[in-house]
């Protein structure tokens, strides 16, 4: 029995690659634990008053979507049905079955005051900002109204 390393072959490499890149563009990436699922694409970013989480799950019907807050996580759930009363399938590409993607909730964010709403395929979760993080304007007086914005701050 021979120590040799076992080179892999360049070709399966590339086809590798190339299947995850499909993976990716039609929205099958690799779930947790490594086993193939559906994740749906995400944006998260940041309004002044609001951090906005938005989901693609395009085909999923809103009563199939869950979203709850545990233990400073919001987890997100959904189950999409494969089409029913098909006899035979000639070519099936859609992706069917259940997800679930979890995000951290920011600190001062209650819990009990994120909104859900639903359209046009995206799910768009909105998670208020707390009064303290929320940014807020400060003024910067010069000469005399510095002077009086001093005199004012210290009654």
């Amino acid at each position: 029995m021979s120590n040799r390393l076992i080179q892999r072959d360049p070709l399966l490499a590339d086809l590798d690659a190339m299947t995850e890149s499909f993976d990716r563009m039609f929205g099958v990436r690799p779930a947790s634990g490594g086993t193939r699922g559906f994740l749906p694409a995400t944006d998260v970013y940041e309004t002044e008053s609001d951090v906005v989480i938005e989901l693609d799950v395009p085909g999923i019907h809103p009563e199939n979507l869950s979203a709850e807050v545990v233990d400073g996580q919001l987890i997100v759930t959904g189950e999409r049905a494969a089409s029913e009363g098909a006899k035979r399938r000639y070519r099936s590409e859609r992706w069917q079955g259940r997800f679930v993607r979890t995000f951290s909730v920011p600190r001062g964010v209650d819990g009990s005051a994120i909104g859900a709403h639903y359209a046009n395929g995206v799910l768009q979760l909105t998670l208020p900002k707390a009064e303290d993080a929320k940014p807020r304007r400060i003024a910067i007086g010069h000469g005399a109204q510095a002077a009086e914005v001093e005199a004012g701050s210290a009654s």
